[in-house]
Parts: C-alpha cells; structure tokens; sequence
C-alpha cells in the first residue's frame, strides 16, 4: 500500500507511475480548485474524471488503477491511497 499527496499544476502532471501489481487507488481532492484525472493518458483540464469541492473522491479498480495516473489543475491538492480504503466507525 502506499499514500501520498499531489498537487497539480497547469500541466499534465504524473500522479502515479504504471504499476502492474496496483489492484485498486482512492484518490481524494482536499482544496477547491478543479482537478481532472487521467488513467493511461495525459489528464485534460474539464475532461474525464473531475473532482471540484474539498472530500470529493474516486475510487478505481482493475486495469485503469494499474495504468499511469495524470493530474491536471492549477494550484488543485489531494491525497491518495492504493489498497483498500476501510471506514470503522464505533
């Protein structure tokens, strides 16, 4: 499993290299500047998976979450994590 954070850029930016074992990524927005998200390609600004507000989320499976991971969006930050995301609550 691993976790980090991402700020993205006016650019196409590598969020996460390709990686054949990575089963399943969550990738959440924590501010509110506009992101969108490119799995296998360059991420495009206001295509694809966007994420707008703070606690926005995507979780991804399979084939696309082993891919190369874009981000796009100025000034836009986020956390992710790969594995599997469990909530308990008591």
């Amino acid at each position: 499993m691993a976790k980090g954070k991402y700020t993205a850029t006016s650019a196409s930016t590598l969020l996460l290299a390709a990686d054949e074992y990575r089963d399943e990524i969550t990738i959440q927005h924590t501010n509110a500047t506009q992101v969108a998200l490119g799995f296998g390609e360059a991420a495009v600004a206001e295509e694809g998976i966007q994420l707008f507000a703070a606690g926005d989320s995507v979780h991804v499976t399979g084939p696309k979450a082993r891919g190369a991971i874009y981000v796009i969006g100025n000034g836009g930050t986020g956390t992710y994590q790969t594995g599997p995301v469990i909530v308990s609550c008591k």
